[in-house]
């Protein structure tokens, strides 16, 4: 499996996420999100302000979002308008995955019928929002980064 921190930058205009390999400096990958938008919306780009690889967009009420990347759709992530525990649900083309990340702990597994993990999505606890994300190639590296970011859209920002 493929390990990636998304980390939420402090004190940036707008919303923005850097993914890193653990415990290095270098951003592989930056997802911005737009200003002044009525629904969330976010684009993952290479490094800093490199190729646009993926979008993601959420209706008004942060139940469903849709991942886009190379003009098509990747992966649907619905998650329960009113829940007493953090669950989601991703389609990613015809594969189906249910995660229940609790009531406090944020871990997030999407598992294969057989039993296997092919994403995790785990909240680590420190000063900046970060998620640590483990995907294997099975799942598009869009979706599992920009899922990331929707867990934090809908469950852990403040607005």
């Amino acid at each position: 499996m493929e390990t990636y921190e998304v980390t939420q930058a402090l004190m940036s205009v707008g919303t923005v996420y850097h993914v890193r390999k653990p415990r290095t400096d270098k951003a592989l990958y930056t997802v911005r999100g737009e200003l002044m938008s009525t629904t969330p919306k976010f684009h993952l780009v290479e490094g800093d302000d490199g190729k646009r690889l993926g979008d993601l967009s959420a209706n008004f009420i942060k139940t469903k979002y849709e991942i886009h990347g190379g003009g098509k759709l990747l992966g649907t992530l619905v998650f329960p308008a009113v829940a007493f525990k953090k669950t989601l649900s991703l389609s990613v083309g015809e594969d189906e995955f249910e995660a229940d990340g609790g009531v406090f702990k944020g871990v997030f597994q999407c598992k294969k019928a057989d039993g296997s993990v092919v994403l995790e999505i785990a909240k680590e606890l420190s000063i900046r929002d970060t998620f640590l994300v483990k995907t294997t190639e099975n799942m598009p590296l869009e979706v599992a980064l920009l899922s990331a970011v929707a867990i934090h859209s809908r469950f852990y920002e403040m607005i």
